[in-house]
């Protein structure tokens, strides 16, 4: 957690709206990549998804397309990177799952926010993951507990 910014509860719900946001649009662009992908694809062009889509090397009645679906990926990264400069960790983008590092009965925690909920009511261990996760308890949803 060294270097990492270390968050209440409190500070973690006032980005709420903000994931929610970046969510919402992510999903919404994700639909959308997948449409011109399958496009693309059903005129015969081969796509790496794990390669940068030279629109150069498409042809040109498939150029406008090609353009927009690399558009929508580099505006899907830039709400990944929102995100993550607002000390956040995104973990999964299917779901929505974003970490923040916190302290909870004195040990170092992640509280876990997935896309949908009203606020930020779970927390797990560093090395757990999602399915670990515990609800935050009484005096632990007000804020940091570093007893």
């Amino acid at each position: 957690m060294e270097g990492q910014r270390i968050f209440s509860v409190e500070e973690a719900n006032e980005l709420v709206p903000l994931l929610s946001l970046e969510f919402e649009r992510i999903h919404r662009l994700r639909r959308l990549v997948g449409d011109h992908f399958e496009i693309l694809q059903a005129h015969g062009i081969e796509l790496d998804p794990a390669q940068p889509l030279d629109v150069q090397e498409v042809p040109k009645e498939c150029r406008a397309q090609a353009a927009r679906l690399v558009q929508m990926v580099r505006q899907i990264g830039s709400s990944i990177e929102r995100m993550n400069e607002a000390g956040c960790l995104v973990k999964d983008l299917d779901v929505g799952l974003v970490d923040f590092y916190s302290v909870v009965d004195g040990e170092p925690v992640f509280l876990c926010w997935q896309y949908g909920e009203p606020d930020v009511s779970h927390f797990h261990g560093l090395n757990e993951g999602f399915r670990a996760r515990k609800k935050l308890e009484g005096e632990k949803r007000s804020g940091v507990v570093y007893n």
